[in-house]
């Protein structure tokens, strides 16, 4: 994405501050989604047999009582899950959480399950 910028015909300084929002950007994303190191990166997720998803962060914060959104992406490639809390404020709804799930963060079978309760295993909104 930097290298969009070098033929561009803008000033060296807005170049600049739009590669340092670009790099912090990718920093934070690399830092929240991939190597989990934020305290509000997810670390754990679970359904119990209530048919209820329960996140678990870093910092130990255990989110239960969720509602998986309709604009969640699941493939046997890749799945995007996003949440929110039932009695969450309407902001807070607006701005719904995600997790990305890869195959090879789960054992075969786990991922499955998964992908079988967020396509056809909710209950109706």
């Amino acid at each position: 994405m930097c290298a969009i910028l070098i033929p561009l015909a803008l000033p060296w300084q807005i170049k600049s501050l739009v590669v340092l929002a670009i790099l912090v950007s990718a920093s934070y994303a690399i830092c929240g989604y991939g190597l989990l190191i934020l305290p509000w990166s997810a670390l754990t997720m679970s359904v119990n047999v209530k048919n209820e998803l329960k996140i678990t962060y870093r910092n130990g914060v255990q989110l239960s009582n969720l509602v998986v959104a309709a604009d969640s992406v699941v493939t046997p490639y890749l799945t995007v899950l996003h949440f929110h809390e039932k009695d969450a404020p309407l902001l807070r709804r607006f701005f719904a959480r995600h997790v990305v799930v890869l195959p090879d963060a789960l054992d075969k079978e786990s991922y499955r399950q998964l992908r079988v309760w967020l396509r056809w295993g909710q209950p109706n909104p």
